[in-house]
């Protein structure tokens, strides 16, 4: 049946913007295409005939997740309904890993990015993690995620 998680599609209003942006959190291009398909909008239940996307991934593993960022055209990528509360039921936010979450959170806030949180570090017995959202140019909500051994 079912063999990995394969993407995670965002759309975006201005995708360049959008990829540099993941390109600053490591994530590498693996493709960049655009095309026009008379049956996208059957396939994805869209208003769009025409799009172009970057696949996006950490590391050089073939099998990693890939990041799909998408700008649909004619019509264009449609606004959303902003950023989500993190107690909603659904798909709120996706985490990274790193070895360094203040490093992360610095690097990003001198480019200016928007933080729903600062870097926070909760413990459970068995160990933690230090964490801080940062929004996309989307408003997607990106975690960012260092693992904390138990003391």
């Amino acid at each position: 049946m079912l063999k990995r998680l394969f993407h995670i599609a965002i759309n975006s209003k201005d995708l360049d913007r959008s990829v540099a942006f993941y390109q600053d959190l490591g994530f590498e291009i693996v493709q960049d295409r655009a095309f026009t398909n008379e049956l996208l909008p059957e396939a994805f239940a869209v208003p769009s005939a025409q799009l172009r996307f970057v696949h996006l991934r950490l590391g050089q593993d073939p099998d990693a997740t890939i990041l799909d960022i998408v700008q649909w055209h004619a019509p264009d990528t449609a606004d959303g309904p902003g950023v989500l509360a993190q107690n909603v039921q659904g798909l709120t936010r996706f985490s990274v890993l790193t070895d360094d979450t203040v490093r992360v959170y610095e690097a990003l806030k001198a480019k200016g990015a928007e933080f729903v949180t600062e870097p926070h570090t909760v413990m459970t017995p068995d160990g933690g993690w230090t964490v801080c959202l940062v929004l996309d140019p989307d408003g997607v909500v990106v975690q960012i995620t260092e693992l904390v051994p138990a003391p």
